[in-house]
């Protein structure tokens, strides 16, 4: 084995010396009569030290694209560097090459690179990869070396335009020595490393020269070639499999020379730098939260069904029933708006409808003041509103507040009640909430109560009629025979005093009572009163002094005729004047006669009597002490003259006022607010004591003992 990596080189025969001729420059593409170099590598030397040329073999079908990634191959020792330089003389006109400048390769071997990928080559495995030696023996024209064996050789570089190319120098031919020399190679790719891929794209610029005179020339020549063009064969190989695409040969110059290029996924991956601890934190949480997303639509899926189910199983049947009545009456409801509970108290379904937009009258008006609105369950909150014909609100408030209210007037009102369950009324967050609302309109028609206190009345005494509370606030009116002063406020409404003359027409009286606009009749019977008399042989016999109803002062007169005031005998009554005992000598209703006959005063019938209106009084002592009957308002006290002496008129309300005339000394004076029992003043010998309502007189005697029923209503 030794021998065969050897190589032999044989001493071709002393030829002539061709003619130096300047070559010319390298191009792409051969000259047509350059031989064609051969495209595989020689035979290796027979036995007997003679070279056997093998048939050129098809060139290698390119490597398929390795692994981009790259692995450090084993380096084999480089063998010692043998260069043998030419003679000066042989070659006076041209350069030698440097050591190192690669040898180019032959253009015509270069196969254009085919549009589809190229399978890798199966290529033999070399046993034999040790660098190859320099021979002992001298060099032959034809190497033995094997293809398989043979190492790609270093191209020359491109010539620039700034530089000439080192073939357009002349130069002789090398001696075979030379020759044989030059086709040693003592530096391979594979023990310097990878050969870069713009050295293998070049083509080589040597051209045979036309001359050449002898076969062994020519034979040397075409060996150191075949060498050349294989080294290149095996370089544009290994460089090809290297490389993802080649570029394509084109007819031009052959392009610049470019760096590798390494771009598969594999180079990718490498040359993408390790992310960082935030990055993978980053894409960690990011895919976390993608996770989480899907979980939290995946379940509000499944939540929305259910609320979907809940939220149609949630019908109208569940809305609560409510009641309302107003005075008797059932009322309908005008709106509503319920939320039924779907989930909890956190999803409702509403149901919302307006039922009637104008309030719903009722066909029966009310005849109380003070009627009853009644709403079944009683558990909810209520809010009433009812405002009058004026829209002025007359009451705001719960349902069971008014209760108590009581209409002024009657009229026309409007009222809007609304019904509400909240969440914070129930005791169960689940429940039903919302509100529900009846507008309703209706007519107060109140007839007011008219009484008749007393339906049996005796002469001089006091007929008493009350009416209730009235809606309009206007003062009943009261028609009929008997003089009246009127209808005054009183505790429940009003009420109206009817003094009966003394001589007041017996029998049934009919009375007319007007009030908010109803209109009712009432029957009083009056009954006759026991009265005495008295007669006198002469004028000189009659009771003094007297003061009869048509009597009375100017003073007096004027003041019985004016309006009265409240009520004020309502606390203690009437007592008498005296505390200690008195005589009468004058009644009420008492008639004195003058002359008359015996039959006439057996029949109390005669003409030119008189009959007393008022009382009088003749006290036990002199000058002694009277109060005050009843409480009342002093509207005169002075001293009139005459008969009269000192007047007092006190004012008890209600158009009744006490009359005393004949006191020597007063102890009020007008203006004066006076209480039951207050001292009044001093008495003379005689007092007239007189009672009226209005310009009525009345029988004071039965008022001063109580005995008077009218009086007694207030």
């Amino acid at each position: 084995m030794e021998e065969d990596k050897k190589s032999t080189a044989v001493q071709p025969e002393e030829a002539p010396k061709p003619k130096p001729r300047r070559r010319k420059a390298a191009s792409p593409q051969p000259a047509a009569d350059t031989p064609p170099a051969p495209t595989d590598s020689a035979e290796p030397p027979a036995a007997d030290g003679q070279t056997t040329k093998k048939p050129a073999a098809s060139p290698k079908k390119p490597r398929a694209k390795k692994n981009t990634k790259k692995t450090a191959k084993p380096k084999t020792p480089r063998a010692a560097k043998t260069v043998k330089k030419a003679p000066a003389d042989e070659t006076p006109e041209r350069k030698a090459p440097a050591q190192e400048s690669p040898v180019p390769a032959a253009p015509e071997l270069a196969e254009p690179k085919s549009e589809s990928k190229p399978e890798p080559p199966e290529t033999p495995a070399r046993e034999d990869a040790a660098a190859p030696t320099v021979p002992d023996v001298p060099s032959t024209p034809e190497l033995p070396e094997s293809a398989e064996r043979a190492e790609p050789a270093v191209t020359e570089p491109e010539p620039t335009a700034d530089a000439p190319a080192a073939d357009d120098t002349p130069a002789a031919e090398a001696p075979p020595e030379a020759a044989a020399a030059d086709t040693a190679v003592t530096d391979t790719p594979e023990q310097t490393g990878d050969v870069p891929a713009e050295d293998a794209a070049e083509p080589s610029g040597l051209v045979f020269s036309d001359d050449l005179a002898n076969d062994k020339a020519l034979a040397a020549e075409a060996a150191r070639m075949a060498n050349i063009s294989r080294t290149a064969q095996l370089s544009i190989a290994q460089i090809m499999a290297g490389l993802e695409e080649d570029p394509a040969p084109s007819a031009g110059p052959a392009p610049a020379s470019e760096a590798p290029q390494h771009d598969s996924a594999d180079d990718d991956e490498d040359d993408e730098p390790q992310d960082t601890i935030p990055q993978a934190l980053g894409r960690g949480v990011f895919g976390m939260f993608k996770w989480l997303l899907l979980v939290v639509l995946f379940v509000l899926i499944i939540a929305g069904g259910g609320v979907a189910w809940l939220y149609r199983s949630a019908t109208p049947d569940m809305l609560p029933e409510v009641k309302v009545t107003f005075d008797g009456q059932e009322l309908a409801p005008t709106a509503y708006k319920w939320h039924v509970p779907v989930v909890g108290s956190f999803f409702r379904r509403t149901y919302a409808e307006t039922l009637n937009s104008s309030p719903v009258v009722l066909e029966d008006a009310i005849s109380d003041a003070s009627p009853d609105i009644i709403v079944t369950p009683s558990d909810y909150s209520t809010q009433l509103t009812i405002t009058d014909a004026d829209k002025e609100t007359v009451y705001e408030g719960s349902a069971t507040g008014f209760r108590s209210y009581l209409f002024a007037e009657n009229g026309t009102f409007d009222a809007k009640l609304v019904v509400t369950a909240s969440d914070s009324a129930a005791e169960d967050r689940s429940s039903v909430t919302g509100t529900e609302t009846w507008q309703f309109r209706f007519t107060v028609s109140i007839k007011p109560s008219v009484t008749l206190c007393t339906p049996t009345v005796q002469q001089g005494s006091v007929a008493a009629v009350r009416v209730g509370s009235t809606m309009s606030r206007t003062e009943p009116t009261l028609t009929g025979p008997l003089e009246s002063t009127g209808f005054v406020r009183a505790a429940n409404g009003w009420i109206c005093y009817l003094p009966i003359p003394w001589n007041a027409e017996t029998g049934n009286t009919e009375l007319t009572v007007t009030a908010d606009g109803y209109t009712e009749t009432l029957t009083l019977s009056v009954r006759a009163a026991s009265y005495s008399y008295k007669d006198y042989s002469t004028k000189s016999q009659l009771t003094s002094p007297y003061i009869g109803a048509d009597d009375a002062p100017d003073a007096v007169r004027r003041l019985l005729t004016t309006d009265g005031g409240e009520i004020q005998w309502a606390v203690g009554g009437f007592v008498q004047p005296f505390l200690d005992s008195f005589d009468t000598p004058l009644l009420y209703g008492m008639t004195e006669y003058v002359g008359r006959s015996y039959s006439e005063r057996s029949t109390n019938y005669g003409y030119g009597g008189r009959t007393s209106t008022n009382v009088v009084i003749k006290p036990k002592k002199s000058k002694d002490s009277m109060i005050v009957p009843a409480s009342g308002h002093v509207l005169l006290a002075e001293d009139l003259g005459g008969s009269y002496g000192y007047t007092v008129v006190i004012d008890h309300g209600a158009g009744l006022r006490s009359i005393f005339y004949g006191l020597t000394a007063l102890d009020v004076k007008a203006g004066d607010d006076v209480k039951q029992g207050q001292l009044l003043g001093t008495s003379g010998r005689t007092v007239v004591a007189e009672l009226r309502i209005g310009t009525v007189p009345i029988n004071p005697l039965l008022v001063w003992r109580g005995q008077c029923d009218g009086l007694k209503y207030f």
